[in-house]
């Protein structure tokens, strides 16, 4: 991840992207805080959740910075599931950590499943707002491709809602989100705890 925002930092100096420019020191430096001071406090992401982050920055930084969304084919559409995907197997994850680490959150998996898709059509929501100021994506500029963009997030979420169940039923979720609740429980809500 971090070398996919240093590769897109630097394209996007040539390219003199000021957006990007800035969001890819950002993302940069959000990486880097926890070596630069304490590294007790590094959360560590699983891998399928680095890979899908690394995905989204290298499809969108190519869509903008290389003018790709224009001319390749099914690009964008490709990106806007890509991007949907991510959302929802983030918004899973939480769910799931704090379902198995928060005693005021209990929730079965369908309805974690349900929270899932929503919450990936409401950021698809926002993602069309973002899009419409070119900030990246490709812009939507009729109903129709609005509503096609808003169709592929509910498949994205709809993909990992399922997949997610299913992994949930077999015990592999716990394999995936093991490690970065683990890190949450001891480094950030029991050290919280332990301050009061």
């Amino acid at each position: 991840m971090k070398f996919v925002l240093f590769i897109t930092l630097v394209i996007a100096a040539w390219q003199t992207e000021w957006i990007w420019i800035i969001g890819s020191a950002v993302g940069l430096g959000i990486t880097l805080i926890p070596n630069m001071f304490h590294k007790d406090v590094n959360i560590s992401l699983p891998w399928s959740l680095e890979f899908l982050i690394a995905s989204v920055i290298g499809l969108n930084m190519i869509g903008v910075l290389f003018d790709a969304y224009y001319t390749i084919p099914w690009f964008g559409e490709i990106t806007q599931l890509f991007t949907s995907i991510f959302v929802a197997f983030l918004s899973f994850a939480i769910i799931y950590i704090l379902d198995k680490l928060w005693d005021g959150l209990k929730m079965n998996k369908y309805a974690m499943a349900f929270v899932v898709v929503v919450t990936t059509m409401a950021a698809g929501v926002v993602f069309e707002f973002i899009k419409y100021f070119n900030i990246f994506g490709k812009p939507s500029f009729t109903v129709e491709a609005v509503l096609v963009s808003l169709l592929e997030t509910m498949i994205g979420g709809t993909i990992i809602a399922l997949i997610g169940v299913s992994w949930i039923k077999r015990g592999k979720f716990d394999a995936i989100t093991n490690e970065m609740g683990k890190d949450m429980d001891e480094k950030i809500i029991h050290r919280n705890q332990n301050r009061k």
